[in-house]
């Protein structure tokens, strides 16, 4: 296993890179405090710790696996590179994909969501005649025609929007990856077609169909 010798400085509540296992190509890296992504809301997420690369490497921000899977939280530039030349605080750029507007419909036909909602949020409805919003207890919601007949506003227990991301400080919120930098040579050419092997196709071509 090929290692590099990377300069680190910790700021407060900032931690290490940690591998998990001996042949992990990614360290987990750490949110430094505690944070609320609302639906929609786009974030960097702080890691408080600087490092000094070689001259010859790049390191990648990539997403963990498990958060992409089963929560809503996105790493949309990834991968991040921080240059070598970089020694400013390294983040997490994160966004919270959750599109609150499909849960009215999720509601209606999903029962274990309903009861969910029923029991831990509020559900603000319009008022029709002055355009505000009348809070009811998710208790009082008992049909689906209710549910069904304006839209709706779903408040959890910090009165955020449902689908709100709370991070905690610690938790294991990406990867990074190190990387040897190459730099092109680029060589002005006529025809690029003649050069090599020519495989043909476009953007697209190895796409559904």
């Amino acid at each position: 296993m090929k290692k590099e010798k990377i300069h680190i400085e910790l700021m407060e509540d900032g931690r290490i890179p940690a591998y998990a296992n001996f042949n992990d190509a990614g360290a987990d890296v750490y949110a430094a405090e505690d944070l609320v992504i609302r639906p929609g809301e786009k974030i960097i997420i702080p890691l408080n710790f600087k490092v000094a690369l070689p001259d010859s490497i790049e390191m990648q921000v990539r997403p963990r696996s498990g958060l992409s899977l089963k929560t809503s939280l996105s790493i949309p530039n990834s991968p991040g590179t921080v240059d070598a030349g970089y020694r400013n605080p390294v983040g997490v750029i994160a966004e919270n994909t959750y599109n609150i507007a499909t849960l009215p419909y999720e509601m209606l036909y999903n029962e274990e969501l309903r009861a969910e909602v029923q029991r831990n949020c509020r559900i603000l409805f319009p008022d029709k005649k002055d355009g505000v919003f009348t809070t009811y207890s998710a208790k009082g919601t008992e049909t689906q025609e209710t549910l069904g007949l304006a839209p709706f506003l779903v408040l959890d227990e910090q009165n955020n929007p449902y689908g709100t991301l709370y991070i905690e400080k610690g938790t294991k919120i990406a990867q990074v990856v190190f990387n040897e930098v190459i730099h092109a040579e680029f060589i002005e050419t006529d025809d690029v077609s003649i050069i090599g092997k020519n495989r043909g196709g476009g953007y697209g071509s190895t796409g559904l169909k």
